[in-house]
């Protein structure tokens, strides 16, 4: 079966991607590096033909308010279309568990939004609205920082896996269309604040999580069951200790893991946090396993430029640096949480995101990577001469910038 995966780059799309194809479905990972924008429309048609189930997990460069429905609206009016023209019999797409709850949330309205266009449409469809993922918990404890502070409500949650999620969506692909809402959560409840209390712990984060029951989460307050499912809820496997276990064998550097995986960087002031972040967590990117940073300090140097907040979207800033790889310099795979654009200066570098083509670039020629890419490839193409390249980057303030994938 022909299997469409819109946003197959991303942190559950990439795992769901493998999943299909190893149960031996055909499967298109579909994103803008690969040719497919839902937003434009270009490329949908020939992925779609012949297909019989498109799942979306999509999901924009940025949570702000109008960036986030203006990408829900018109990717999903689109994407719904082109399912029409070309036969497509089951349109799955990943939601969120307790959205209605929170409507102070504008990411949360526009998957709402997401969800009633959905179900107005022709097309059979199932919804998954999942929990949040373990993945998730150390952007909730930077966007609730202040200073070296956590501030959180005490109220539950359930939160899981991002394997278990891009399984259950395994699941729903393969199945008839349910054409209403299932909801998916992890085995256990926890109160938000111990839970982010034991990540942080877990990666060595120094910073202290204060109970305030009237903190804000991404906006709004939350009442004690906002962010937990209904009863009849499908429950995931994968405990949280089980998780951290993992999560510590695959990245036992625990400074490299509070650095590059969800946790807070050193909290400076202004452009100095910036840099000094920028600076660590490029080093962590580019550096191989074992003593990471050190190594990553002889081998390639990384130079800022400038930082600056982006003019007229609140919470946006702008990062720039040059990289020089030394001849044969390799770095691991990972993906950014930003807009990256990359122009190279002096040699030739060899790039690729997953889902993509590798290319080699060199001088005056250009690479791009959205938020969601994984990259894969990202090496100097010579074994003999040096290679440098500029780095552009638009983000949010305050979120993870390099996640280490797999």
């Amino acid at each position: 079966m022909k299997i469409v995966v819109i946003g197959g780059s991303g942190l559950i799309g990439t795992r769901l991607v493998n999943m299909l194809r190893m149960r031996g479905h055909e499967v298109v990972a579909a994103s803008p590096t690969s040719g497919v924008n839902t937003l434009s429309g270009e490329g949908l048609s020939e992925a779609l033909k012949g297909a019989s189930v498109v799942v979306d997990v999509s999901n924009p460069y940025s949570f702000e308010d109008l960036i986030a429905l203006n990408f829900f609206e018109t990717s999903t009016r689109n994407l719904l279309s082109y399912e029409a023209t070309a036969g497509v019999g089951h349109h799955v797409a990943l939601s969120v568990v307790g959205m209605e709850r929170l409507p102070e949330y504008g990411y949360f309205r526009a998957k709402l939004l997401q969800e009633r266009l959905i179900k107005a449409s022709s097309i059979p469809y199932s919804i998954i609205r999942a929990t949040q993922f373990f993945e998730f918990i150390g952007r909730i404890a930077d966007e609730a920082s202040e200073g070296s502070t956590v501030r959180l409500s005490s109220a539950l949650i359930q939160p899981m896996a991002a394997d278990d999620v891009a399984g259950a969506l395994a699941k729903a692909s393969e199945g008839l269309p349910v054409n209403g809402i299932v909801e998916i959560a992890g085995p256990e409840q926890f109160h938000l604040d111990d839970l982010v209390r034991r990540d942080l712990a877990a990666v060595k984060d120094p910073r202290t999580v204060i109970s305030d029951p009237h903190a804000p989460y991404f906006g709004g307050v939350l009442s004690e069951r906002t962010l937990v499912p209904d009863n009849d809820a499908l429950l995931s496997e994968t405990r949280f200790d089980s998780w951290l276990r993992q999560q510590a064998n695959q990245f036992p550097n625990k400074r490299l893991q509070a650095l590059a995986g969800t946790s807070h960087r050193e909290h400076l002031p202004g452009s100095s946090r910036s840099m000094a972040a920028l600076a660590i967590l490029m080093a962590c990117i580019l550096a191989t396993t074992g003593s990471l940073i050190a190594q990553a300090k002889a081998e390639e140097t990384i130079t800022p430029l400038l930082t600056n907040d982006l003019a007229g979207v609140a919470g946006k800033e702008v990062l720039m640096y040059t990289v020089d790889f030394p001849p044969g310099f390799s770095s691991p795979i990972h993906r950014h949480n930003a807009q990256v654009s990359v122009y190279v200066l002096e040699g030739s570098v060899v790039m690729q995101v997953r889902g993509g083509k590798e290319v080699t670039l060199g001088p005056g020629q250009t690479f791009y990577e959205g938020p969601n890419d994984i990259h894969v490839v990202s090496r100097n193409a010579s074994s003999t001469k040096p290679a440098k390249f500029l780095v552009s980057l638009i983000h949010q303030k305050g979120i993870p910038l390099v996640i280490p994938a797999k």
